[in-house]
């Protein structure tokens, strides 16, 4: 489940940083791009050392990146492990542990490792971790969210201590886009050895030091990290700052050098504040979605589904809850990916003459009443959620709003206690990552108990190709019948934004949402 400038992000697992993912090289051309841009930006050159203050919206789950399911978690843990591949700004990949990558046939993959990367605890880093991590993370007593981005994966060949084979069950588009996004290399003796959810070792730029519950995070730059001048920084301290003014405060007051979130009334102010400088990207972001449980009346019916859809305004959600930023959200991607692709979308208008049409004809003629679970934490989902109330007062429908906390929001949510709620993935940008995920019948973060073995088929056929174009074309399929069918209506595109004082560089957003801080440091 698995963001930013919402309070808390609980990221990758229905709410999610979720699981996730980007493209990959030819399987590659789905990838999105991620331009960012940045204002106001620090000058002079980097130097290196200091200890930099950050803010996080929000405190980590846990700091094992096979189990976590918060978004601030993985925002420390990228920074204490390493991955075989990354994806740069512009969605390039980039070697990381691997310095190479073949597909050697449609079902194999070949990687050439680093020699020189050691785990924190002295280990030396070889293929049997990346075999080992594997193994783990598909094993299901790790009860990890992401084993569903390696179900294709047959096994893992340590073939020698700088070279790794995937044999895949299957040809699979997303492969290296997930292994960018959440494959994070582990060590068997430090899992096994100490608590891996609060005492992470990994070959990263940073070494976990302490965690302060409720307060703060600590890491420290490793001196034997295997990228040559990185990281710049000493030390990081990661606070943890849910309430949106406080982080802006701390900035302005110098308490704080880095905030992961701009409150959104702000950004248009903030962003041209010469005192920070602001960094944002129009294509990396977070898909917002209503969902709508399946399994319960009235959304058992698809026809009430429909009229819900049909009755939602975007431009309305986007103006009022997100306060004109971002972009309406009619699929899993932004405007900006090569994925995207509008021709096909039930409800793509609002259309409140046919909603009151489809209510009647699933027997609803007078209208009826539902429960709306709203995040009392989550300003702009809950406002999103008084935008839909009153919109849908048009169609005849009385729906109340029951906001709760995250933690009780989360529970009821993932048992489908619930009948409608908005909700987020984050790092979507292969389409496989949300519709295996989210849509697929038993996917580990379809939470709207929604099962179609048409869909079913389609999504396993879209991924088991790596021929870009015929993969579109499935997705084009996909979108319109889960459009129609809509156990989810996408209600709005978030995109991402930082802020920081002007002695802070190097900070840039990713397809990932990895905040790289190995490339942040202060100015000369």
């Amino acid at each position: 489940m698995h963001t930013q400038h919402r309070s808390r992000r609980l990221a990758r697992l229905g709410i999610p940083l979720g699981a996730a993912a980007l493209a990959a090289a030819l399987l590659l051309s789905g990838c999105s791009s991620s331009g960012t841009s940045s204002t106001g930006s620090g000058s002079g050159a980097i130097v290196d050392g200091g200890d930099l203050r950050a803010a996080l919206s929000g405190e980590p789950d846990v700091l094992d990146p096979a189990t976590s399911s918060i978004y601030t978690g993985a925002q420390v843990y990228e920074g204490i492990f390493s991955k075989l591949i990354d994806l740069d700004e512009s969605g390039e990949f980039v070697p990381d542990l691997a310095t190479k990558w073949e597909q050697t046939d449609p079902t194999t993959w070949t990687f050439t490792l680093v020699d020189n990367a050691t785990f924190h605890n002295g280990e030396k880093f070889t293929s049997a971790d990346v075999v080992y991590t594997f193994d783990r993370i598909l094993n299901p007593d790790t009860a990890s969210a992401y084993a569903g981005l390696y179900e294709q994966i047959d096994s893992v060949e340590a073939v020698d201590d700088t070279t790794v084979v995937f044999h895949l069950k299957a040809p699979f588009g997303p492969f290296l886009t997930n292994l960018a996004t959440n494959g994070e290399i582990v060590n068997q003796k430090a899992i096994e050895s100490t608590d891996p959810a609060r005492e992470p070792v990994g070959t990263g730029p940073f070494i976990f030091v302490e965690w302060v519950q409720g307060d703060h995070i600590t890491v420290k730059k490793n001196p034997d990290y295997f990228k040559a001048d990185k990281p710049h920084l000493d030390t990081i301290t990661f606070s943890f700052l849910a309430n949106d003014q406080s982080r802006i405060d701390a900035l302005s007051a110098g308490e704080i050098d880095w905030s992961d979130a701009v409150p959104l009334q702000q950004v248009s102010t903030l962003s041209k504040d010469s005192r920070f400088t602001y960094v944002t990207s129009a294509t990396a972001g977070i898909p917002d979605f209503l969902a709508l449980n399946t399994t319960v009346a009235p959304f058992d019916d698809p026809l009430v589904r429909q009229a819900v859809a049909l009755a939602i305004s975007r431009d309305d959600i986007k103006d009022v809850a997100y306060l004109g930023t971002g972009e309406d959200g009619l699929e899993e991607v932004p405007t900006g990916s090569s994925w995207y692709d509008d021709s096909n979308i039930f409800g793509a208008e609002t259309d409140v003459d046919k909603a009151k049409d489809l209510l009647a004809q699933a027997g609803y003629p007078d209208g009826l009443s539902v429960e709306y679970l709203g995040l009392s934490d989550y300003p702009e989902l809950l406002k999103t959620g008084q935008v839909i109330r009153d919109e849908l007062k048009a169609i005849g429908i009385d729906m109340t709003i029951n906001a709760v906390d995250v933690s009780a929001w989360y529970d009821d949510y993932s048992s489908l206690n619930y009948q409608m709620t908005s909700a987020y993935q984050e790092r979507t940008i292969d389409p496989d990552n949300f519709y295996s995920l989210v849509i697929k019948s038993g996917g580990p973060i379809n939470t709207t108990g929604y099962s179609n073995p048409d869909v079913d088929a389609l999504i396993d056929q879209a991924a088991a190709s790596d021929d870009v174009d015929a993969r579109m074309d499935l997705y084009t399929q996909i979108r319109g019948i889960v459009s129609e069918d809509a156990p989810l209506v996408f209600t709005h595109y978030e995109t991402i934004n930082y802020l920081m004082n002007k002695n802070v560089t190097g900070s840039v957003i990713t397809p990932t949402l990895s905040l790289h801080m190995e490339d942040i440091g202060f100015t000369s």
